[in-house]
């Protein structure tokens, strides 16, 4: 019994000297430790570096000005698109129609060159008409660029006399572009008489007269500015740097005063204005007006004159 009671003693002797010295701390536990008393290290050594500046999350009496500094210029950037987006996104860009395939210049050339295809400055109707040359109907067409009813007319001439008689081999079409509104007319017509230099003449008037007359840029001094001229020169295909070069060359600006000139003594005051086997007819003309002329003409040259 007295043993048993000493063993005892013994044992609870040793478990309380183990329960009052300190645990021998492991590897794992010494390294995550560690690692958690430096990253608490460099927690507040970050926290003293960004107080110390005056930027800490909460604005203090220092950092003040910098928050009302910084506020002012997201409000300076931020209004212009408040208001120009509080009424909805903008209308995307003017989308064009590709010049349609099945109306080429009768003229062909990959490569066209000066002195050989054309005299620059000076350039032949005949890369401005469809049809063939002996056609029995002659129909001679002064068109504005800039004049919403040429735009007009033009999908009457495109869809009755382009598409329908043209093919026929019975009517010649030829096109001439005026300059009578104001320098918006004359550069739209210089650049269609710069595409006629590559045989592309009919593949830029289709395209200006899609152009929106009301779209006319912010600070722009031209609806057919060199952004919009260089984007329809491309979707017709044409050799851009040649263009280009005719363009700021202002090579057709004196032919396009001569056509213009030409058109006033034959009698044009306004356009669109056609010579229909020089009978003159002004204005929009509906495709049944014109159908009626067209078949007139042409029932009274077959008849010789009767």
């Amino acid at each position: 019994m007295d043993t048993s009671d000493a063993h005892i003693r013994q044992l609870r002797a040793r478990l309380a000297r183990l329960e009052s010295s300190p645990a021998r701390p492991s590897r794992s536990n010494g390294l995550a430790r560690y690692t958690k008393k430096s990253f608490s290290q460099s927690q507040r050594a970050l926290k003293r570096r960004v107080e110390s500046r005056g930027f800490g999350l909460l604005p203090t009496l220092d950092s003040l000005p910098y928050y009302l500094f910084g506020l002012s210029i997201l409000c300076f950037l931020g209004l212009p698109f408040y208001l120009l987006f509080e009424q909805g996104l903008p209308e995307p860009k003017q989308l064009f129609e590709p010049p349609s395939a099945d109306m080429p210049s009768k003229s062909k050339a990959t490569r066209p060159r000066a002195g050989y295809h054309f005299e620059p400055g000076v350039l032949e109707p005949e890369g401005r008409a469809l049809g063939r040359a002996d056609a029995p109907i002659h129909v001679v067409e002064f068109t504005d660029f800039f004049c919403p009813h040429c735009q007009e007319a033009h999908d009457i001439v495109r869809d009755t006399i382009l598409k329908k008689y043209v093919p026929t081999g019975r009517l010649r079409f030829e096109s001439n572009p005026v300059a009578f509104l104001d320098d918006d007319s004359l550069r739209a017509a210089a650049a269609a008489l710069c595409a006629q230099e590559q045989h592309k003449y009919w593949e830029i008037r289709d395209l200006l007269f899609q152009v929106d007359l009301s779209s006319k840029p912010d600070r722009a001094k031209s609806i057919f500015n060199a952004a919009l001229l260089r984007r329809l020169a491309n979707l017709a295909g044409l050799e851009l740097k040649a263009f280009s070069t005719c363009f700021y060359s202002q090579r057709y600006v004196g032919e396009v005063h001569r056509i213009s000139s030409l058109s006033r003594e034959l009698g044009v005051i306004g356009t669109p204005h056609f010579l229909i086997n020089n009978e003159h007819v002004e204005g929009v003309v509906d495709e049944t007006e014109f159908v009626k002329r067209l078949g007139r003409i042409y029932d009274h040259g077959r008849d010789g004159g009767k």
